[in-house]
């Protein structure tokens, strides 16, 4: 891993610079993610309209699916955002980056697992899911992009947020709450478009008066890859913060400029 090559400067950021940079890192990317979200997420809405046409499935039942699924398959982008935090978009490959992912598979789906098991545990006192949550929220980055084995992925991300509980409690809350926000937004400018606009009424429903649409699915999917992309620019965060990646590029910035200036005064 070179340091050198991080497309984003590498320094101790606040949660809320976190959160403004993973826009803007998702738009510098948006092809390779663009190109996975068709991949990743299109079958898994593909499925969904199928069960909620054809099945006649509940949106309660249609939201669970969705929500399982999606929290899983966000490791795709977790691979993704890794490799192109130091490779341009245009020389990474799909098709190397689904092989990872499905490499790591079932170990994800387990830490997922775990990690709902401990909060639906921890709920018999209404506190305690803030607090055991926020500290094995990286699980999936250790084992994807550190190959950590479950153990050691659950230690690594404990030591991450190591004092940092309510940093990282900020950012799970959001990273929960973005997919519903967008769902919402998604659901009331589309309808509006369709409805006021185009004078077409609300051919895919109604969130509110239905529980879901067809666009709140398309709002909720789409904002996967960005909670991905929070997720995984604080991540670095806390490892720039723990590992003193910053440091290290000063010192070879220093280093740069001390031989500049020596060949200069050559």
């Amino acid at each position: 891993m070179n340091l050198l090559a991080s497309r984003v400067v590498l320094r101790q950021r606040s949660l809320a610079d976190v959160l403004d940079l993973a826009i803007p890192f998702c738009l510098m990317n948006k092809r390779p993610l663009g190109v996975l979200g068709v991949i990743v997420l299109g079958p898994l809405a593909a499925l969904a309209a199928y069960l909620r046409i054809a099945r006649q499935w509940p949106w309660g039942g249609l939201w669970l699916l969705i929500g399982c699924a999606a929290f899983v398959l966000e490791g795709v982008f977790t691979v993704a955002l890794g490799e192109l935090l130091f490779q341009e978009p245009r020389s990474v490959r799909v098709r190397g980056i689904l092989r990872r992912f499905f490499r790591r598979l079932g170990a994800c789906v387990v830490a997922y697992a775990v990690r709902v098991m401990v909060l639906v545990a921890s709920t018999a006192l209404i506190v305690m899911p803030f607090l055991l949550a926020p500290p094995s929220m990286f699980m999936t980055e250790a084992l994807l992009l550190e190959n950590a084995t479950l153990g050691k992925a659950l230690e690594r991300s404990r030591a991450l947020a190591r004092n940092r509980l309510f940093s990282c409690l900020g950012l799970w809350l959001a990273t929960l709450t973005l997919p519903a926000f967008g769902a919402v937004a998604m659901d009331v400018i589309g309808n509006s478009v369709l409805g006021f606009v185009l004078q077409l009424g609300s051919p895919t429903g109604e969130l509110f008066e239905h529980g879901g649409s067809g666009l709140a699915v398309l709002g909720a999917l789409l904002c996967i890859p960005v909670a991905a992309a929070m997720r995984f620019l604080y991540y670095i965060d806390l490892r720039t913060r723990k590992e003193g990646w910053d440091i290290q590029l000063r010192f070879v910035a220093l280093a740069e400029q001390a031989a500049a200036g020596r060949r200069f005064a050559a």
